[in-house]
């Protein structure tokens, strides 16, 4: 069977249609070159061109996908059990279901205002400084590939399929009129849909894409750590109850998202290359740097790690722990590959060769062909600048709390999962607002979001601060 032959096309209603028509001439007015057959022909000559269309997978082939996601039972392949229509729904589950739609809606608009920030800089042909020096250097170690118009072709295609994504949500809320009919008063839909398309850079659901590109580093892995949650969150969401959003999932997941992944990994990997081997100004520290910066927004994406229990088998195949403990794994292995490439590159040598050094550099902590732990790449730890979750059992607690355990956010923790003390007490928030600085980007620390951190959670007073649980 022909791959399409298992899916069907449908149309946006007019309205919407237009609506994301006007969005996308203010946010996106290059996507006219993305469908350029000449362009697309000379960048992807064997891969068809993105489809601008609400995509749903047909029932009869659906289980065939479900059954290839994480966490996939014999029931996430199984549609008798879905409801068909929004009204058929009950408040809580309507609730919920509306929620998580309205927070995918909002992700694909908010990276395309995001990925336009690096792109706009490539097509200008006039970089300066930081992202000067990558370019450059990428085309100093490997001048066959990473021109500035690859790289800037290939954000437009996948800003392309966000808005398709976007698009896809948008079926979901509108094709089915249901989901628009009144409830407590309010017609959720419309109300949802137009809200999402009102929606500012800085403005979005989730905090991941509100956080600027300053630099391709961003970019790169931007799309290897929170495009791979978005990973996840599409293939458990072929549980869903609501029938039109499981059937949503197939095309995204297995289409359009494993590009995402793999343009950021390759990205990601040219850059530390680049770094090792003195291509330009900046080296393995940027990297790690960034990798510091939004590696704690990805493990955010996937909601507390003690909540869930009410979406698995429900909305998803996992609870967020269960979902956020795979991923962990999965972002480990592609930071090993990226170490893998910094050896390759440094020792000239093939996959094989370069992992038997790397584990000589990591596990036994030998130094060889000039590279030690120093010029490799770590993941931080789980607890690190986290601004949302769990509140861990332990040995602190918050004034006047009757339980221990406070939420990583409360705490100063280091990128190796240290709490930073002195005098026995957590450093107090200037002392680790200073530590920051010296593990994270400076461009970050001249963003935005970081005035949103500090203003909201390290220095808002309504949080109070820890104190030691005093034991027996």
């Amino acid at each position: 069977m022909a791959l399409l032959d298992q899916f069907r096309i449908e149309a946006l209603p007019k309205t919407w249609a237009d609506e994301g028509k006007l969005w996308q001439e203010t946010y996106f007015p290059e996507m006219p070159t993305v469908f350029d057959r000449p362009n697309w022909d000379r960048h992807y000559p064997e891969t068809p061109m993105p489809r601008l269309s609400v995509i749903m997978a047909k029932r009869d082939g659906f289980a065939g996908f479900a059954q290839k996601v994480v966490g996939s039972t014999a029931a996430t392949g199984d549609l008798s059990g879905r409801l068909w229509t929004a009204d058929k729904m009950p408040d809580a589950q309507f609730m919920t279901a509306l929620k998580i739609i309205r927070a995918q809606a909002s992700t694909e608009l908010g990276s395309i205002q995001q990925h336009r920030m690096v792109y706009e800089q490539l097509d200008r042909g006039s970089l300066t400084g930081f992202d000067k020096e990558i370019v450059e250097g990428m085309h100093r170690t490997d001048p066959t590939g990473h021109q500035l118009d690859t790289i800037s072709f290939s954000k437009k295609r996948v800003c392309v399929e966000e808005l398709r994504h976007h698009m896809q949500m948008a079926g979901v809320l509108t094709l089915d009129e249901t989901f628009d009919k009144a409830r407590w008063g309010r017609h959720w839909a419309t109300e949802t849909m137009e809200e999402l398309f009102a929606m500012k850079p800085g403005e979005h659901v989730l905090d991941a894409f509100n956080i600027e590109f300053k630099s391709l580093m961003d970019s790169a892995t931007f799309m290897s750590f929170i495009d791979r949650v978005g990973k996840f969150q599409l293939e458990m969401q072929h549980h869903f109850l609501y029938g039109p959003m499981a059937l949503s999932m197939p095309w995204m997941r297995f289409l359009e998202e494993s590009y995402h992944l793999a343009a950021g990994e390759t990205l990601m990997k040219a850059i530390a290359v680049a770094g090792i081997l003195d291509g330009g100004n900046f080296g393995i520290e940027d990297l790690q740097q960034t990798l510091n910066m939004w590696y704690p927004r990805g493990l955010e994406m996937f909601g507390s790690e003690l909540g869930g229990d009410l979406v698995k088998g429900v909305f998803k195949t996992l609870k967020n722990g269960e979902a956020q403990t795979i991923y962990i794994d999965e972002v480990r292995g592609k930071v090993r590959d990226v170490n893998v490439a910094i050896v390759q590159a440094k020792a000239r040598c093939n996959r094989e060769g370069a992992e038997a050094i790397l584990r000589r550099i990591t596990e036994k902590g030998e130094d060889g062909h000039g590279l030690s732990k120093d010029d490799l790449v770590f993941l931080p730890d789980r607890r690190f600048f986290r601004i949302r979750g769990l509140a861990e059992f332990g040995d602190y607690r918050m004034a006047g709390s009757d339980a221990a355990g406070v939420g990583y956010v409360y705490l100063p923790y280091d990128v190796h999962g240290n709490v930073l003390t002195e005098g026995g007490k957590p450093i107090d928030r200037a002392a680790y607002v200073d530590y920051l600085r010296t593990v994270l980007p400076d461009r970050y620390m001249r963003s935005r979001h970081w005035d949103f951190v500090k203003e909201e959670f390290l220095f808002n007073e309504k949080w109070g601060t820890p104190e030691v649980v005093r034991h027996g």
